[in-house]
């Protein structure tokens, strides 16, 4: 009981800290654009405490599961000074983008901040070669550093790693740095069979750390930041493209299964960094009902220059808001199938 107890504290304190700085994101330029926010508020339904502001209610409600702000002609024309409605387009689409920036950037930041605990970046020089293996086969020897391999400059063992992951068998072309002296090798990567029979190819090296200081620590945060984002991006084009079906997605509960098996705080910090940008880009993407959609709507509006009927705007976002949560009910049943 008391272990259940302690997983519900962890999901409610995650998903209830990502929705206050999404919210936080909005509320804050908007406030930047003066325009008029009635109500900032945390959850939806009943009101379990608030607090009247100068201009402001700040709201807590009873189902924290989602949060929001109402701004002064956000769902009706107003005349009223400080009015949503009366801002300029790129002044509104900035609020409304401001949330899942917010996201987006604390999610970074926070993997960024990770990444510096670890330790400094790993080098381009060589700690040692693995007998049998082409490196150590070609004479490279321990202390050598690695310059350039196919005409590219490589400055730590990330370079060299996205590199060689495009490697199928090939000659590659290395420089090398031994003792002031530049040399180049030719060298065929040693072809491994792994279990699932597949084959990848390697030159048998391990790299040293970096001295370790603060500077060679950030860069290694730039770096394990950087393979994230660029891993992030091929998730996203894997969505797209259709080799990530909705079997595959997860919603609410899988959610809350995986924060549950979260150990220890460097851990839990890492997936709310992940749920962090995943509810960032989620939110920007342009359907009715998300933050993407509404962007997509005043762009529209841009475009042809007059703002879009009231009545069919409503008919876009509650088409929207139907299709999310068919979305979401799918992928809380395959959670469920998964789980159980």
């Amino acid at each position: 009981m008391l272990n259940i107890l302690l997983i519900a504290i962890k999901i409610i304190i995650l998903l209830g800290f990502l929705i206050f700085i999404h919210e936080l994101g909005h509320f804050t330029i908007a406030k930047l654009c003066k325009v008029k926010v009635n109500e900032f508020a945390i959850g939806f339904g009943p009101i379990i405490w608030k607090k009247q502001g100068k201009e402001t209610k700040y709201a807590l409600r009873l189902i924290t599961l989602g949060g929001f702000i109402s701004m002064e002609g956000e769902e009706e024309q107003s005349e009223n000074e400080g009015s949503f409605s009366k801002a300029s387009i790129p002044k509104r689409i900035a609020i409304v983008a401001a949330g899942a920036t917010v996201n987006i950037i604390f999610g970074l930041c926070v993997y960024f901040i990770l990444a510096i605990s670890t330790g400094p970046y790993i080098s381009n020089e060589l700690e040692t070669t693995i007998e049998g293996y082409a490196a150590q086969i070609a004479g490279m020897q321990a202390g050598d550093k690695i310059i350039e391999i196919n005409n590219k400059k490589v400055n730590s063992k990330y370079d060299i790693d996205k590199i060689m992951s495009k490697n199928n068998g090939e000659n590659i072309e290395l420089k090398i740095q031994r003792d002031g002296k530049i040399e180049e090798y030719s060298i065929k990567p040693t072809e491994v069979t792994l279990q699932n029979d597949s084959h990848k190819y390697y030159l048998g090296i391990t790299m040293k750390y970096a001295e370790d200081n603060f500077l060679n620590r950030c860069i290694n945060g730039g770096i394990q930041t950087t393979e994230f984002i660029s891993e992030i991006g091929d998730n996203l084009k894997q969505l797209f493209t259709g080799n990530v079906g909705i079997n595959q997605m997860m919603g609410p509960v899988g959610i809350s299964e995986v924060v549950a098996k979260t150990n220890g705080i460097s851990e839990f910090l890492q997936m709310m960094a992940l749920i962090s940008i995943s509810l960032g880009i989620t939110n920007l993407l342009p359907i009715p009902a998300l933050d993407g959609g509404k962007i997509l709507i005043l762009i529209i509006e841009t475009i042809r220059r007059k703002p879009m009927k009231q009545e069919t705007e409503i008919g876009i976002q509650m088409l929207g808001f139907a299709i999310l949560i068919g979305l979401s009910l799918i992928i809380t049943y395959n959670d469920i199938l998964r789980i159980f």
